[in-house]
């Protein structure tokens, strides 16, 4: 097999991650995949790729089927690469900057033109992310956010991904300013060899509209304006073939996605199968529009008036009753948490679809609002029981009612909003009232 395959096969972290495990000796695929929290069927996925590649040999041993890294293959191709590395053995290249590293951070500000040598600037670290290093920097030439993808996510489960996701965040992040540019923040510049983006930053005056929404206040004027721009990006992006071309990679949207939350929960209810197998294929082969990928109140910053829309780092050219699911989900969680709210949480979400689907004209409405509805109630039981749970929901009774909210309407067997809407806001109130 050529150097080309190999490599192909070795540019995917959980693949990298299987031959780190198998460096120790052979392993049953049974047990690789006890390693790793997605189904037996992925990872078996990526054991034919490493074995495509000639990287990984097979041999069976009764019913069990056991792999062994191949060490002809991993020979010549350390024997090839040994070929690029200087004569005083010290390797080729740089080792990736650690941004984290406050004394990196200010070289890098230097070597980029942020700052200039000698001048004073404030940096302060972001706190709350799971998949990046973010850093707030207060200079003379303006505020800046500087984002560093990391390849393994800061959870307590093993979460590997593509840290080069993040040059398909400020991409996106582009497209968003141009076409709705009082609602996303300016890029500034990427440096591909790190991983590191860097684009105005919002207001320190401005708050999350998570926090705002978790106090009881909701701004309707804010509201109409997000969902607005979703539709926006949503309508225009199914007609530009050069956004397609540049988002048609959906690695990072699975591994970041589909994985940790719909297969992840598979694993735990396998009789929800028939149910999301469909799903998961529309939303990973569908090639509609521009999606988002993580469209959430955390992500939305507010002042009052205006609205902000940041991270972008899973964005892909797929099916956009993601956004739409992912986004809802956050308002019927907050409704089951304050249930002293939960009507106006409802009456805001009714508010925002309803203008969405009124000037949805890309595509058949019928069949968005269906895969729509149906990845909500995937997406729920999810934030729940998924390998990110929401933070705010700790009280097993509020979890136990988003289960049965979501396992109602996959019962129902509807794909219209208003009756998911309607089980979801009878069943709130019900339980508020025992």
């Amino acid at each position: 097999m050529g150097f080309g395959e190999i490599f192909k096969a070795i540019s995917d972290p959980v693949r990298r991650e299987i031959l780190m495990l198998l460096k120790s000796g052979s392993m049953s695929a049974g047990d690789i995949s006890n390693k790793f929290d997605m189904t037996a069927a992925t990872v078996s996925y990526h054991l034919s790729q490493l074995k495509r590649a000639g990287l990984l040999a097979e041999s069976r041993v009764k019913n069990f089927i056991y792999y062994e890294i191949n060490p002809e293959v991993t020979k010549e191709l350390a024997k090839w690469i040994s070929q690029f590395s200087p004569d005083d053995g010290d390797p080729v290249g740089q080792p990736i900057l650690n941004l984290a590293d406050p004394d990196v951070l200010g070289a890098f500000l230097l070597e980029k033109g942020i700052v200039r040598d000698g001048e004073e600037y404030t940096a302060r670290y972001c706190g709350g992310g799971v998949s990046c290093t973010v850093c707030f920097v207060s200079a003379a030439g303006g505020e800046y956010i500087l984002k560093q993808g990391l390849e393994r996510l800061k959870v307590a489960e093993t979460w590997l991904c593509d840290p080069n996701r993040m040059d398909a965040e400020q991409q996106a992040n582009r497209i968003y300013h141009e076409l709705v540019p009082d609602c996303a923040p300016q890029v500034y510049g990427y440096d591909p060899d790190n991983y590191i983006y860097w684009r105005e930053a919002v207001p320190d005056s401005w708050r999350m509209w998570k926090s705002d929404l978790l106090a009881g206040k909701l701004d309707f004027a804010a509201a109409d304006k997000v969902i607005r721009a979703m539709l926006k990006i949503h309508s225009e992006c199914a007609r530009r073939d050069d956004v397609r071309e540049r988002f048609a990679d959906k690695n990072i949207f699975y591994y970041l996605r589909v994985s940790p939350y719909i297969e992840f929960i598979l694993k735990k209810y396998p009789e929800l199968e028939e149910y999301a197998r469909p799903l998961i294929r529309a939303l990973m082969d569908s090639s509609i529009t521009l999606v988002h990928g993580d469209f959430s109140p955390k992500n939305i910053m507010t002042d009052g008036n205006g609205v902000s829309i940041l991270d972008f780092e899973v964005a892909h050219y797929g099916h956009p009753a993601f956004d739409l699911a992912f986004f809802s989900n956050h308002f019927i969680l907050k409704a089951i948490k304050n249930r002293q709210w939960a009507p106006s949480y409802m009456n805001m979400l009714d508010c925002m679809i309803g203008t969405y689907f009124s000037g949805v004209d890309y595509m058949d409405k019928a069949e968005l609002e269906s895969v729509y509805v149906k990845v909500l109630m995937l997406l729920m039981i999810a934030r729940v029981d998924g390998k990110s749970p929401v933070e705010y929901l700790t009280d097993e009774a509020d979890k136990d009612l988003v289960r049965r909210c979501a396992r109602a309407v996959i019962s129902d067997g509807t794909g219209s909003f208003e009756r998911a809407a309607g089980i979801i806001k009878k069943m709130i109130r019900s339980d508020h009232h025992d």
